[in-house]
């Protein structure tokens, strides 16, 4: 009996190990074809002799992001170690070899000069599956040509003028949601209270909601919002991960937005068409003239019906579009322009100067033709979106082979390329003392003396920012209202200096922008 359970037990030794060489044998050798995988993506920049930040798995030369280091801190920290070297270095985004430009000039040739080269952003969009996201912005080639055709007269002058008696209407709600904390003394959180503006404007103007995200102190579209810009690392991450393998995340049915996202998107501009055209409703904003390009193909009331005209669907993904692109970033730049105001109270006062001076003249009443006529609080945003661009990095895509001089290298057909808007606008060489809020760097003479591609908070060429005007606008306007009637200075809460919160996408500070508030 003894002899037996030996034996047994022998065999069953020899059973495992057999297993475990089994398993040796067929795991080894895929570790190993892992490990060359990884080596030979990771040698992509070194194989053409460019200067280049290194990569690892998972995250390529972005660890850390989300957690320790936002992602312009990455991007800021390889321009200046790359920065005079040549037109730009090598890093990588998870497994793609990525372009970093350093140079000025190369900035222009990709988004001006070259623009045909460099045509699309690379965005991921899926339009069977997630309609929301086949929008302007995602969109690429000919179907991006034909829609920014479309929608570029609905952002002209006239009709950005039209759109500004909505944006009127909420403006006394905003000056009036800083009365509590005026009576309790109390401080704000201006962040807080720009959203909201904000989100009250954008629902207004892309789909006629009346939010009353200031009179109640938050919203369903505020909360929508949140769920759109507030990703956490791995939301981050595979936001990057279907931007660099669009095909097999095509194939896969991934989605950009969370399915109540969409939803909640889809259901109210339907169902404020529906209302509208039985109702025959018309009004001042930006649904109404996707309506006109739905139903005639053209936003001109007296021309003639067009063949091509927009659907349904498409309409809604230029009505998100403007929710999703004016939302989160104009009220970061009213945020940051307010508490900058805040930070050096003689520029509040020229700026409010500037503003009373005006209104008189245009008698008391904030107008289009006002705010045009503010010169200085138009240099007071624009030091401020140097400073703090909603947008810290630009992104596009080769899609076709670029034959750089220095270094001597081909960009490839399909390497994302990112133009660092931050890096550009806080570089000492182009703004010396870059931390120091100073609107005279935008007087015209000031402006004139630059290259013309160190202020790039929207993007340039024929792929700018087609919601500038409105962007500008409605920034301009939340602050000559306020500042028409209260007062500004830093709360004890602020820390100085600002400190970025790292799991955010956008420009987002820790604790907060909190100041307190006084009426004039």
């Amino acid at each position: 009996q003894q002899f037996t359970a030996d034996r047994d037990r022998e065999r069953k030794q020899l059973q495992a190990m057999g297993l475990l060489n089994t398993v040796l044998y067929l795991v080894l050798p895929v570790f190993a074809l892992f490990y060359l995988f990884l080596r030979r993506k990771y040698s992509y920049w070194a194989d053409r002799n460019v200067p280049h930040e290194p990569g690892q798995f998972p995250m390529g030369s972005l660890k850390g992001m989300g957690t320790k280091y936002h992602l312009i801190h990455i991007t800021d920290r390889i321009y200046h170690k790359f920065k005079g070297t040549g037109s730009m270095a090598g890093f990588y985004v998870t497994l793609g070899p990525t372009v970093l430009v350093t140079d000025l000039e190369l900035v222009k040739q990709i988004l001006v000069k070259d623009f045909n080269s460099f045509r699309d952003r690379g965005m991921y969009y899926n339009e069977k599956e997630d309609p929301l996201s086949a929008h302007l912005f995602s969109i690429e080639g000919e179907k991006w040509r034909y829609m920014r055709n479309k929608l570029s007269p609905t952002f002209t002058s006239g009709k950005i003028k039209y759109m500004f008696l909505t944006m009127q209407e909420i403006g006394d709600e905003f000056v009036h949601s800083f009365d509590k904390y005026v009576e309790a003394h109390e401080p704000v959180d201006m962040k807080a209270l720009a959203q909201r503006f904000t989100c009250d404007v954008i629902g207004s103007c892309a789909f006629g909601l009346n939010c009353n995200s200031l009179k109640n102190e938050g919203s369903e579209l505020l909360a929508m919002g949140d769920k759109v810009f507030k990703l956490n690392q791995w939301q981050m991450l595979k936001a990057f991960f279907v931007m660099s393998y669009r095909d097999l995340s095509l194939k896969l049915g991934l989605r950009q937005l969370p399915v109540d996202v969409t939803d909640y998107f889809m259901n109210v501009i339907q169902g404020t068409v529906d209302h509208r055209e039985k109702n025959n409703v018309v009004r001042p904003d930006f649904l109404q003239l996707l309506m006109q390009l739905k139903n005639k193909g053209t936003i001109e009331d007296h021309a003639e019906d067009l063949a091509d005209k927009i659907t349904m669907d498409q309409a809604a993904a230029q009505a998100f579009l403007f929710f999703f692109a004016g939302f989160e970033t104009s009220s970061t730049a009213l945020s940051f322009a307010i508490f900058e105001l805040a930070h050096n109270p003689d520029i509040q006062e020229k700026t409010r100067a500037e503003v009373q001076r005006v209104l008189a003249v245009h008698g008391g009443h904030l107008t289009y033709e006002a705010i045009k006529d503010m010169t200085y609080l138009e240099q007071v945003v624009n030091e401020s979106l140097r400073m703090y661009p909603p947008v810290g990095n630009i992104i596009r895509i080769a899609n076709q082979p670029y034959q750089l001089s220095s270094p001597n290298v081909v960009i490839e057909k399909g390497t994302m390329v990112m133009i660092p808007a931050y890096s550009i606008q806080r570089d000492p060489d182009i703004y010396p003392n870059p931390s120091q809020f100073d609107p005279d760097r935008f007087t015209p003479e000031a402006i004139q003396a630059r290259h013309t591609h160190t202020f790039l908070p929207f993007g340039d060429g024929p792929r700018n920012c087609i919601g500038m005007r409105f962007a500008l606008l409605e920034v301009k306007f939340g602050i000559a209202q306020l500042l028409s009637r209260l007062s500004f200075t830093l709360n004890s809460r602020v820390k100085l200096p600002l400190e970025l919160e790292t799991k955010s996408s956008m420009m987002e500070i820790k604790g907060g922008l909190w100041l307190d508030v006084k009426k004039i």
